[in-house]
């Protein structure tokens, strides 16, 4: 039987696992031109060479003959921006692909959670004042049912309880926590695997929630300048995911001192970071700049700026909506495990990562579950 080659899926997993067509070339024992070839399409490897691709890349025979189309839609934010290279970037780029591959095949049997947010800021970013970004995230507190006055148990099961798609990927970057993205009429945030802690965490996903909800008016990050990026649209972000995990008077009446041992009594409240606190707390001028200053000093002398006390205490919270839906197609005989898995044409790895399909699911742990319907 013929094979069909598509030179688009070399280098989606190519790039997807961090190499250049050099380190691919001297890997398979041929030229860097040969894979340029392979990847303009002006040849197509044959199957030794094939085979030789699939045993370094880790990618199925399925994937290089499959269609895996970029996401249309908005613009793809990338947590610390400045700071990730472009290969990060790309990397995740690809793996985002995989992910809206793998929720699209999902959701042909599944109804998903219908997408429950605020209406959308839609203006230029350079007119989007903190008193917006801060009645924004109280109307994200009440469209989600939490008062405006109490921490938030597990953001992570509650996002994906209303609408947002979570993943975590297999890529490790410390200069890249998360990236969000609209597909279509859904918006998706994927994880990098940095082991963070529960804190980092949480604020990354009220960070690139922020992203879905302020900046739907960006077409493209690039149109900006890294001044711009850091300075308003991710700093917008940050005002965000602060004022929604701390509203201001709740935070305020908490504040009973400024030490920072009494900063650790109210991180296992609010579940958000020492450093995050100080500086909600320097922002809304509760300390000043010489206290700041003190305060900032205390905890890089104490080596917390990289690992706070707590961090191996709180709870990291995983992303299980992709999961539970893959066990409600397997468990009502739809489809086997192995007929899903060849049906995402993906590598093992990433699909294990980001769906866990290994996990079997409790069946009392009911709490913050979303309602998933099969398709008749």
């Amino acid at each position: 039987m013929e094979y069909k080659f598509n030179h688009k899926q070399l280098r989606s997993a190519r790039i997807a696992r961090g190499m250049s067509m050099k380190d691919l070339a001297e890997k398979i024992g041929v030229s860097r031109q040969m894979i340029s070839y392979y990847e303009s399409n002006k040849k197509s490897p044959s199957t030794a060479t094939l085979l030789e691709i699939m045993a370094v890349l880790k990618f199925p025979r399925e994937f290089f003959s499959a269609e895996i189309d970029a996401p249309v839609g908005g613009a793809t934010f990338f947590r610390k921006q400045s700071a990730n290279t472009k290969k990060t970037r790309e990397m995740q780029q690809e793996r985002l692909k995989y992910f809206n591959e793998i929720y699209e095949k999902l959701s042909r049997f599944v109804n998903f959670p219908t997408v429950n947010l605020p209406e959308l800021i839609e203006k230029d970013v350079h007119d989007i004042t903190e008193e917006e970004i801060i009645q924004k995230a109280m109307e994200l507190r009440e469209v989600w049912s939490i008062d405006k006055v109490s921490p938030i148990k597990n953001l992570v099961q509650l996002a994906e309880k209303n609408g947002i798609v979570i993943a975590e990927s297999t890529v490790s970057d410390q200069t890249l926590d998360a990236l969000s993205r609209w597909i279509a009429d859904r918006p998706f945030i994927m994880l990098a695997d940095n082991k963070e802690s529960s804190v980092r965490r949480r604020f990354n996903v009220a960070h690139e929630i922020g992203h879905i909800i302020l900046h739907n008016s960006v077409e493209s990050i690039y149109d900006y300048s890294n001044i711009e990026l850091k300075n308003i649209i991710e700093r917008q972000a940050n005002l965000f995911a602060s004022h929604f995990l701390l509203p201001n008077n709740s935070f305020v009446d908490s504040l009973l001192s400024t030490s920072l041992e009494y900063f650790v009594e109210l991180k296992k409240y609010w579940r958000v970071s020492i450093q995050a606190m100080l500086h909600k707390a320097h922002h809304l001028e509760l300390i000043n700049d010489d206290r700041y200053l003190y305060l900032v000093k205390q905890v890089a002398f104490k080596k917390w700026k990289t690992k706070e006390p707590l961090d191996n205490e709180l709870a990291v919270e995983k992303p299980t909506l992709l999961e539970k839906v893959y066990e409600l197609v397997v468990q009502n005989g739809i489809a086997s495990r192995q007929e899903l898995n060849k049906q995402f044409n993906l590598p093992l790895d990433e699909i294990e990562k980001m769906i866990s399909p290994i996990v079997i699911i409790d069946e009392n742990e009911k709490e913050s579950t979303p309602t998933l319907k099969l398709i008749k």
